[in-house]
């Protein structure tokens, strides 16, 4: 006797065979020659003096030789919010896409039900009672046969986005490292600053101290100490400012660390030396730029998601194929269930075609299409901004070192100049009037200075920020990137941007 489940097997067999072709587009990342500029650079063009082709340094903040500023970086990859809610994000794709993974898989489990229910007297055969009761515990199972790749391309799809999201905490992992960067040096810079102001404040008092002592001698008049008064009290007017700026930075400090600015205390910030010693910057080229920034990667994803989603859409055209069984026990009563007679099964394949709905399903691929043609453009646009961010952080980086050059110039002419005005004053020599603008050059020159030192430091962390720098050292077992949320760091097992 042939089995009574074999005229549905075998057809099923047959069907799980072909199971596994999807229709809609196979995503192939995007090369060079497909972005909108076609002459793509091979290198980036005359950089400034001081930097290099060479691979791209992971732990660049190093080489501003400061301990402070790298206990700061690493204190914040660990603590950081913004970086707890991007990990976050990412827990919440992966956990996504674990979830259409499982649709491989048959859905179901265990069943138990009991019904009673009472008959009316037309539908109750003669000699049988009206009232029926019927126990009933089986295992149910549903199983989506993915003949045409609906459920393979929704998991690419899924796949792409926790992709785009890990490159995403990356961006915010190499984010963080530079805004900590920034925030020190202008924390450095506002402690130049009011050195300098603190300096010419000493100087300026002294200077009125010895004009009120000639205007006792009756060697000056009250014109010359209210000036110099006045001049004094111009500096020392700089002064709040001054704390106000301190206190932003330590604040912006304190938030990138998750701390409160009320409990946060900065390390001692000393004003920065004269010059700035950095290591030559070794800066890549354009084509690992783009294997290198997070954004890239996160475009390139949204790009791949985009593409996967054409394929789930383009399924709906075509049949489901859905098998739906179960087996177990089937009695009226509860003691008649361990007899032999209560055993019962089947098993039911079903293929649905929504034929009728066909304008729908090619509005919606219609649709996934133009979401993919603007996934590329953005990713193309994301490509050229990289680039231009880039030659921005170039050329200001080269601005910023002819800036302080010149600086350094001007400040050390104005400082002798002031020397000599305040020499020649006390000799009577001269107007007052040259001494008042010589110290009024020299602070402007010397708060200049400390600010062109600033600008250099902050032009050496664009440069960073532009070429994506920094994520790269939260692969490694001793870095804890875990930011806010206090999870395990996640190591980088493959690329970011694998392929499905």
């Amino acid at each position: 006797m042939k089995s009574p489940y074999r005229a549905v097997l075998l057809p099923l067999s047959a069907l799980m065979l072909l199971a596994g072709c999807a229709v809609g587009p196979e995503y192939k990342p995007p090369s060079l020659q497909s972005l909108h500029s076609s002459q793509f650079p091979a290198s980036f063009s005359e950089p400034p003096t001081g930097l290099a082709s060479g691979a791209v340094e992971v732990e660049w903040w190093r080489g501003f030789d400061d301990p402070a500023l790298a206990d700061l970086v690493q204190r914040a990859l660990a603590a950081n919010h913004d970086i707890g809610i991007a990990a976050a994000r990412l827990e919440e794709a992966n956990a996504m896409l674990r979830q259409n993974r499982q649709s491989f898989l048959p859905s179901g489990g265990p069943a138990l039900s009991y019904d009673n229910r009472r008959r009316s007297e037309f539908e109750t055969p003669p000699g049988q009672p009206r009232g029926i009761e019927s126990y009933r515990g089986a295992v149910d199972a549903y199983w989506e046969i993915d003949l045409f790749g609906r459920v393979k391309r929704s998991v690419e799809e899924a796949q792409a986005q926790a992709g785009s999201r890990e490159a995403l905490l990356r961006g915010v992992q190499a984010g963080v490292a530079a805004a900590v960067a920034a925030t020190w040096f202008e924390l450095q810079g506002v402690e130049a600053e009011a050195a300098v102001v603190t300096e010419i404040i000493k100087t300026q008092s002294e200077g009125l101290r010895v004009v009120e002592g000639l205007v006792s001698a009756g060697s000056a008049s009250e014109f010359d100490r209210l000036r110099a008064e006045a001049a004094l009290r111009r500096v020392e007017g700089a002064v709040p400012e001054l704390e106000r700026r301190r206190a932003a930075s330590a604040n912006a400090l304190a938030i990138l660390l998750g701390k409160t600015p009320q409990a946060f205390r900065p390390p001692a910030a000393t004003p920065a030396a004269e010059t700035l010693t950095v290591r030559t910057i070794d800066v890549g080229d354009p084509a690992a730029l783009l294997s290198r920034r997070a954004d890239i990667a996160a475009a390139e994803r949204s790009l791949a998601a985009a593409t996967a989603r054409i394929g789930v859409d383009t399924a709906g055209l075509y049949p489901q194929v859905q098998v739906q069984g179960s087996i177990g026990l089937i009695a009226g009563s509860l003691n008649a269930l361990s007899g032999t007679a209560a055993l019962a099964g089947f098993i039911s394949p079903a293929i649905r075609w929504s034929l009728f709905d066909t304008g729908r399903v090619r509005a919606r691929i219609a649709a996934s299409e133009a979401r993919t043609k603007e996934a590329l453009i953005v990713y193309d646009q994301t490509v050229l901004r990289a680039l231009q961010e880039s030659d921005d952080a170039f050329k200001a980086y080269g601005a910023a070192g002819t800036t302080l050059g010149l600086r350094l110039l001007e400040s050390s002419a104005n400082r002798e100049v002031a020397r000599l005005a305040r020499v020649r004053f006390s000799h009577g020599e001269g107007l007052y009037l040259d001494l008042l603008e010589a110290e009024r050059s020299d602070l402007a020159s010397r708060r200049e200075l400390a600010v062109a030192r600033t600008h250099q430091r902050l032009a050496v962390v664009s440069i960073y920020k532009a070429l994506g720098g920094g994520w790269e050292i939260c692969t490694q077992a001793e870095y804890d990137c875990t930011g806010a949320d206090g999870t395990p760091n996640a190591r980088l097992e493959k690329q970011i941007t694998r392929r499905p």
